[in-house]
């Protein structure tokens, strides 16, 4: 599987702004200081916004290079808005049908997420097919 995430932190009057600019599907959001564990807090606000799952690396770049695609059209970068801005993408190993994940981001994907202030975050997580039946 993989997965993809869109993590947005600054200040919350800048996040609003950018807000009202970009309409966001927003799933998760916090401010500074709310609780993050028992012993630690948010040390800025921010919120999530989910990405579709792509089936395959290659499926997933595609979804990703829309979203950008679409963010540069609108004219957000997020650094304009004194906000930061990273996708974390997630995918899994180990499985029958995808042992291995290979991305290539290529000049004009990496381009994209540069025009738009955007970091990009992989990791990749071990799957045991017996655990999922």
């Amino acid at each position: 599987m993989n997965i993809a995430i869109l993590r947005v932190c600054g200040k919350c009057e800048d996040l609003e702004r950018l807000r009202e600019n970009y309409k966001f599907e927003v799933y998760s959001q916090w401010k500074k200081g709310a609780p993050l564990s028992k012993t630690k807090s948010f040390s800025e606000s921010g919120f999530k916004v989910s990405i579709p799952d792509g089936n395959s690396p290659s499926d997933m770049i595609e979804i990703l290079s829309s979203l950008l695609l679409d963010l540069s059209i609108k004219g957000i970068n997020f650094k304009d808005f004194d906000v930061t801005a990273t996708i974390d993408i997630g995918f899994s190993i180990g499985e029958e049908n995808q042992f291995a994940a290979i991305y290539d981001l290529s000049l004009g994907f990496l381009e994209l997420a540069v025009q738009c202030g955007v970091s990009i975050s992989l990791s990749g997580y071990p799957v045991d097919e017996d655990d999922e039946d």
